[in-house]
């Protein structure tokens, strides 16, 4: 007499919805982590004690007609090295954050980061705005990082 034997299933694991939800994280700390600063306009608590640890962010801005900001604030040419010193004395960080216009001239560029450089900046971060037909070719080949 001949026994009928049943097949042993094999204890597989489908990876098909765990690469589905892998990639939904991946696109969700991608899209999260391309805003830098948020434009939320909060009314914050005061306090009366003050952690002097936190350094303030020195954004400078300029346009293509020849403007400098720093963060939202109009400044003069003659007067950026000035306030930059201002604003270093009281950061212990000292980096600045330049901002461009695309059709800015370069020496203008030059300047700006000189003038910089002359007030006390031991760190100049140029920001920019990823491409976004760059950021899909650059995933699939390991590329850098586009912030």
């Amino acid at each position: 007499m001949e026994f009928i034997r049943s097949k042993k299933t094999a204890l597989t694991i489908d990876m098909a919805p765990m690469i589905d939800i892998v990639f939904q994280l991946l696109i969700f700390f991608m899209l999260s982590s391309s805003f830098l600063a948020p434009s939320l306009k909060l009314t914050l608590p005061k306090a009366i004690q003050h952690d002097g640890r936190e350094s303030e962010l020195v954004v400078v801005s300029a346009d293509k007609t020849g403007n400098i900001y720093i963060n939202t604030q109009k400044v003069p040419k003659e007067e950026l090295k000035f306030q930059l010193e201002n604003r270093f004395a009281k950061d212990e960080k000292k980096a600045v954050h330049l901002r461009g216009d695309a059709e800015m001239p370069y020496k203008f560029f030059v300047e700006i980061m000189d003038i910089a450089r002359r007030a006390g900046a031991q760190q100049i971060n140029i920001v920019h705005e990823g491409d976004p037909s760059q950021a899909v070719s650059s995933q699939g080949s390991g590329g850098g990082h586009n912030p």
